[in-house]
């Protein structure tokens, strides 16, 4: 995992989450009228960063997560690969609240990241993120803060969310889809080019134990075809 200047790995997923949870209040739907904007408005960061996670994943727990990258041209950006993700939840100070042992990946791409002490929400956004955010800024040329700002920007001012209904054991449940487009508006859109159209989702439910569903960060090609490189962490039931 990356520094941002002196800290830790650790430390930077942390104020990573905190930076994007501090701004994440996030209007959406103006234009359809104040009942239709009041039901879009969603506080993305509150929702991955903060509130009791852990309801349905007592400790004990391992929460699993298989993680995919897919590539359009290998030769031009990081080749793809599959692995896992898995949180070991140990008990923390209080009920709702866990100690995370993380496991990011277990082949050749192994990292480490953590642990989380003592907190109520799954850090696999964070994680995510901050390893996307690596990968990006080196593709680019940038900085990994300039990049994070504007994640948190794009989830303060042009977040949507909607219902979405989520496969979970033999039937659904229902969850909502958090959808952020954080570069269109960028003033460095035209270095970024193709890459200024990267898409976060993030699909969430109460129903699924540590509450995340899946990050689904997806950067489309311009004709149309494969995208030029998705991202995919969906979670695995056990």
């Amino acid at each position: 995992m990356m520094e941002f200047g002196k800290r830790t790995a650790r430390a930077a997923v942390c104020a990573l989450a905190l930076a994007l949870a501090l701004g994440a209040v996030v209007p959406a739907a103006e234009a359809a009228g104040p009942a239709a904007s009041a039901a879009a408005k969603a506080d993305v960061g509150e929702v991955l960063f903060e509130g009791e996670h852990y309801l349905k994943a007592p400790p004990g727990t391992v929460l699993k997560y298989g993680f995919e990258r897919s590539v359009r041209d290998p030769d031009k950006v990081k080749p793809g690969f599959k692995d896992v993700v898995e949180l070991t939840l140990e008990p923390g100070e209080a009920a709702a609240k866990r100690n995370v042992i993380v496991t990011l990946f277990k082949g050749p791409q192994h990292r480490a990241a953590g642990p989380f002490d003592n907190v109520a929400f799954n850090p696999t956004a964070i994680l995510m993120l901050e390893l996307h955010l690596g990968d990006f800024a080196k593709l680019l040329g940038g900085n990994p803060r300039y990049f994070k700002n504007a994640i948190r920007t794009g989830m303060r001012e042009a977040a949507s969310a909607e219902p979405v209904k989520i496969k979970l054991g033999t039937g659904e449940v229902d969850g909502t889809q958090f959808t952020v487009r954080p570069y269109v508006n960028d003033p460095q859109k035209a270095r970024m080019a193709a890459f200024s159209e990267t898409v976060y989702r993030f699909t969430v439910s109460p129903e699924v134990p540590g509450l995340i569903y899946e990050i689904r960060i997806t950067t489309p090609a311009p004709d149309g075809g494969a995208p030029l490189v998705e991202e995919v962490t969906r979670y695995v039931e056990n």
